[in-house]
């Protein structure tokens, strides 16, 4: 049988599916502006750097990135949390971004009973490396599949 995906304000996604009572998967996002860290020239690479809450991130100009923060899981019984990000460019705040890269995500991991984990990750993006000038924001997102919140 087919599932069925509602979504829901604030980037929550809830799919029904066949034989079981209820799944949910929740995606929680969080844009950032960034902030030009280096560019020193031929010596080291121009990197930007993004900050959300207790999570941060850096991009390279030769498409290298970096993600790293605390996930929480504030429920009982488990969920299980990726962190990923994606790079856009947009106004001034991060409003009307058109997003360069789709969300990539670099960890997987169970958490339970209201435990939260620290995570880090990253990846290359040729994407990224090719539009690293007109890249001003990224977005943090955090997928979650079970029993979340």
């Amino acid at each position: 049988m087919a599932h069925k995906t509602l979504r829901f304000c604030l980037g929550i996604i809830f799919t029904i599916g066949a034989g079981s009572v209820f799944s949910a998967e929740e995606i929680r996002t969080l844009s950032s502006e960034a902030r030009l860290s280096s560019n020193l020239g031929a010596t080291q690479a121009a990197r930007m750097d993004f900050q959300f809450g207790t999570t941060k991130a850096w991009l390279r100009d030769d498409g290298q990135w970096k993600i790293e923060g605390d996930v929480t899981h504030r429920a009982g019984f488990c969920g299980t949390y990726e962190l990923g990000i994606q790079f856009g460019a947009g106004s001034p705040g991060c409003a009307n971004v058109r997003w360069i890269t789709a969300p990539v995500y670099v960890t997987k991991r169970l958490q339970c009973n209201g435990a939260g984990a620290f995570h880090s990750g990253g990846n290359y993006s040729f994407a990224a490396k090719q539009s690293f000038e007109d890249i001003n924001c990224a977005q943090r997102v955090i997928k979650c599949k079970g029993k979340c919140n």
